[in-house]
């Protein structure tokens, strides 16, 4: 197939710095040309231009990874579907702004979707009313071969806290926890740079340096499919993750640690897990690195996307 993939237009694509939506849509325009198909990616602010360089490449399938342009998707004259990447979608008592801005043209709309859970799927029926037959889940991936993994790290006794440092990750909330490190762009006055901070990473520096750590550890107070997470899971680290960061994770798994909401603010706790889970990472590094092959992009690309992006092509030239 041919396949647009249209991303937000606010920082190149890759990215030349963080961008968790920018990495996965390079990483799936990879893993799709890897697997045969041709893939443009769109990557502009401006919705008319956007509508135009869709339809000038009459493509197969259009993928919108960017809900902010759900107006457009009426426009676009070939099979489609959009996903959000917004961090409260399973939480609507939070959706402020978003509720009129985005909620409403999807109720209108009501467009095919990729949701990134189940959990996503769920709101989107029940809350927002799309019919259920729009709705397919497909997980975020990670290209597992980028990224080093050692079963001797560097810092077995710390663990890492990967994210951009801002209100919703809450990073501020555990800097008390000594063995905690914390990297990427400090967003977060409350947040103290002198304790354990290691500035911003480049992508490089992510792919060679966070099997160094012990585990990682992201408890946002909201999450879609958080890509660090499978990203730790191929470089052999384990994580410790709110319930909102949880999605698409196999909970049973002994290196995989959910701390529910209500014992977030319970620091004691939340550091025993962390030292739990990172006692028991560290000693199952291939068992973790296995498990990231479940997320490769490969994988997810042939399991999840690929049939149903066949199957919404088929819809519509019914």
């Amino acid at each position: 197939m041919k396949i647009v993939i249209v991303g937000p237009g606010i920082m190149p694509i890759p990215p030349t710095g963080w961008g968790a939506v920018e990495i996965l849509i390079w990483d799936q325009k990879l893993a799709l040309e890897e697997l045969g198909h041709e893939v443009v990616i769109v990557n502009t602010p401006h919705p008319m231009e956007i509508i135009q360089k869709i339809n000038a490449e009459t493509p197969d399938f259009v993928h919108i990874q960017y809900d902010d342009f759900i107006e457009i998707y009426p426009y676009v004259q070939y099979p489609c579907v959009i996903t959000s990447h917004f961090g409260y979608l399973e939480q609507p008592n939070r959706w402020d702004y978003y509720g009129d801005k985005i909620v409403k043209p999807f109720e209108r709309i009501k467009p095919f979707i990729f949701c990134l859970s189940s959990g996503i799927r769920d709101v989107y029926r029940d809350t927002i009313g799309i019919p259920e037959q729009h709705l397919f889940v497909t997980p975020n991936g990670v290209n597992v071969d980028n990224f080093r993994s050692t079963i001797s790290p560097e810092f077995p006794d710390r663990s890492i806290y990967l994210a951009k440092i801002d209100y919703r990750k809450r990073q501020h909330m555990f800097q008390s926890i000594q063995s905690l490190y914390y990297a990427g762009n400090n967003a977060d006055p409350r947040f103290d740079t002198s304790n354990n901070y290691l500035g911003e990473w480049s992508k490089d520096t992510l792919y060679t340096h966070l099997t160094e750590y012990g585990n990682l550890v992201l408890l946002s107070d909201g999450e879609a499919h958080p890509l660090v997470c499978l990203e730790a899971f191929a470089s052999g680290l384990g994580v410790v993750v709110s319930q909102w960061a949880a999605a698409n994770l196999d909970i049973r798994k002994s290196f995989i640690t959910v701390i529910p909401e209500d014992k977030t603010s319970d620091i004691k706790y939340v550091e025993e897990q962390i030292i739990a889970n990172r006692e028991y990472s560290v000693a199952h590094r291939e068992e973790i690195r296995e498990y990231a092959f479940t997320f490769d992009w490969k994988n997810v690309m042939e399991k999840y996307y690929l049939p149903i992006a066949e199957k919404i092509v088929s819809l519509r030239n019914l």
